[in-house]
């Protein structure tokens, strides 16, 4: 038996498929299983924020009911907050206060009209703000590269008759780009 020019143009054609289909087939990843997907997320920051604050801390000693204190006194040289922005941006600062003092003995008043056993602390200078338990806008657009802030803290407490010894209470100061 003899195949004609046009059966081995055939064997050819199939040949050439059967190689064509092995060559992409063994070029093509196999996928044996579902893959996940997943997102990837990258930035490049513009700056950093950086707030520092002297002193650290506030002792307002012995305290009346029913007045208000201030420490340290805002203007005063030696006895003023001062607050730093040594990052490289702007920053929006906020100041709060947790609710109660560290004994639970008082709560913190949002109104600035503490009742008895309630306290409220405001911060004094150009910008004053009440400070309150959720974060308040307090300095806007604090520079960046070492720009500063004075102020001072007022603190207030209410009518009581309870002698409630030595209450501890934190004020907390967080940035966020201008």
């Amino acid at each position: 038996m003899q195949i004609g020019w046009d059966g081995n143009m055939r064997i050819k054609k199939i040949f050439v498929l059967l190689v064509s289909v092995m060559f992409i087939t063994a070029i093509t990843p196999v996928v044996l299983a579902a893959t996940n997907d997943k997102i990837t997320v990258t930035f490049d920051p513009q700056g950093s924020i950086d707030l520092d604050v002297w002193p650290e801390t506030a002792n307002f000693s012995t305290v009346t009911f029913s007045t208000e204190q201030n420490w340290p006194q805002e203007g005063a040289t030696d006895t003023t907050y001062t607050l730093y922005n040594n990052g490289t941006v702007a920053a929006d600062v906020y100041i709060f206060a947790n609710t109660t003092t560290d004994s639970g003995d008082m709560t913190l008043n949002n109104t600035g009209s503490p009742s008895q056993d309630e306290y409220c602390l405001n911060v004094t200078g150009s910008n004053a703000q009440q400070i309150t338990n959720t974060n308040t806008s307090w300095v806007n657009s604090l520079a960046g590269g070492g720009g500063t802030v004075t102020f001072g803290v007022n603190l207030e407490l209410g009518s009581g008759s309870t002698d409630f010894g030595w209450q501890k209470t934190r004020i907390n100061i967080t940035g966020a780009l201008s």
